[in-house]
């Protein structure tokens, strides 16, 4: 059931007309019968779907092999024609190639121009489909020369550059796109149909088709980490004392970094005080200088190396300006009443970042009005518990004066 067939005007596209017009043709064809199709000389008829899909439909099929498509394959595809109209794209439906396997029919090709040698396959798998099967079929549009884009309704989480996979979600008279989330990159061999199928728990939503569609063309649907980009850097602490001067203080307890809008699908990492000290490379120490910039003013404290006289083991903490150090034997846990210390934004590379954690590269889609709820893993990889949002910067009477926890072992 196609959207395009052609007469001696060119092609006809069905998503380009409207009621009105669609009627005419409809007239002129049964008068004329001058469209075609590129596939088969089947006569042609023209039909409208219970979804409003206008498409058109073979008189006889006879010994066409062109498969037979759903309602919901149609308009997907018929959504995804005009939102590449709308981007200023050339969509051409079913459009047709031949290789040493015959025939090679991509759902829509999306160009920037008529008769450029590059352009994005888009298909729409509204069946299952195996996982070697969609390999194979986009190893064919590389061949091309194309890029391609699937959008299934079966969770199919490949997560590989080579292999661009979103989920399709019917939604009223459209379709929402989800793609998976750091629970699902992070973990999708260990879950069940159930789980995997979970649209809350292992998917972020994109918008709708047509939006993810346009997104798609301005190039913020991308794999992996920005080569450069902008992290936001948080400074956690609580309000207590020095325990030597016995002055009001706030001592940092945590950092987190946010990995800026060009890496939207990443999580942002959980850094103990401790944590950062460990850490090699530039981006550490210029994390660190900029915080011994803002801290003392503050929170009344620097961070620096230590060395605990019990266990001779030298790690970051909070320096008073008496000169004392809070050992992270007495670092409060996180909680509610921790509060913003300090926020800076710096300019860093994938290069600059890797060492705080190890990243699984997945891909990632940009929407800075609707961006998606961030996950929140520490150093290690794991998932980390965190009280947000935290309160707002301000003096330690803003809350209550509190005794660091004290765990029974000096370090």
């Amino acid at each position: 059931m196609p959207l395009r067939c052609v007469s001696s005007e060119g092609d006809e596209l069905s998503f380009e007309h409207n009621a009105d017009s669609w009627a005419d043709l409809r007239e002129r064809n049964s008068r004329d019968r001058h469209l075609k199709f590129a596939c088969c000389d089947a006569g042609v008829i023209l039909k409208t779907s219970s979804l409003g899909t206008r498409y058109f439909a073979h008189k006889a099929r006879g010994g066409c092999d062109t498969a037979p498509e759903t309602q919901e394959h149609l308009r997907a595809k018929t959504i995804i024609c005009k939102a590449l109209k709308e981007a200023g794209w050339v969509a051409t439906p079913e459009y047709r190639m031949m290789d040493a396997e015959g025939a090679c029919i991509a759902d829509v090709l999306g160009q920037r121009a008529a008769g450029s040698s590059k352009g994005i396959a888009f298909e729409v798998q509204w069946s299952p489909q195996l996982a070697e099967t969609t390999r194979a079929r986009t190893a064919r549009y590389t061949e091309h020369g194309l890029r391609s884009l699937w959008l299934m309704k079966r969770p199919m989480p490949l997560n590989s550059k080579e292999v661009p996979v979103a989920r399709l979600v019917a939604c009223g008279e459209g379709f929402d796109v989800y793609i998976p989330n750091e629970a699902l990159v992070r973990g999708a061999e260990y879950l069940n149909i159930k789980e995997l199928a979970d649209l809350a728990a292992s998917w972020r939503r994109c918008g709708t088709l047509a939006e993810f569609t346009r997104g798609v063309v301005e190039g913020r649907f991308r794999f992996g980490l920005a080569k450069d980009f902008e992290i936001h850097v948080t400074v956690a602490g609580v309000a207590n004392w020095c325990y030597s001067c016995g002055a009001e203080k706030q001592p940092a307890t945590s950092i987190v970094l946010a990995l800026g809008y060009l890496n939207p699908d990443f999580p942002d990492i959980l850094i103990e005080i401790h944590e950062l000290g460990e850490v090699e490379g530039s981006l550490a120490e210029r994390i660190l200088e900029s915080i011994n910039k803002r801290l003392p003013r503050i929170g009344g404290y620097t961070l620096a190396q230590r060395k605990a006289k019990a266990s001779q083991v030298t790690y970051l903490a909070n320096v008073c300006t008496c000169g004392a150090f809070l050992s992270r034997s007495y670092i409060p846990y996180r909680s509610q009443e921790d509060r913003t210390l300090l926020e800076f934004d710096l300019k860093t590379t994938v290069e600059e970042v890797a060492p705080f954690y190890k990243s699984l590269d997945r891909w990632c889609f940009i929407d800075r009005e609707n961006p998606p709820l961030k996950a929140k893993i520490g150093m290690h990889g794991f998932p980390a518990n965190t009280f947000l949002p935290l309160s707002t910067s301000g003096s330690s009477t803003d809350a209550p004066l509190r005794k660091v926890r004290y765990v029974g072992y000096s370090d």
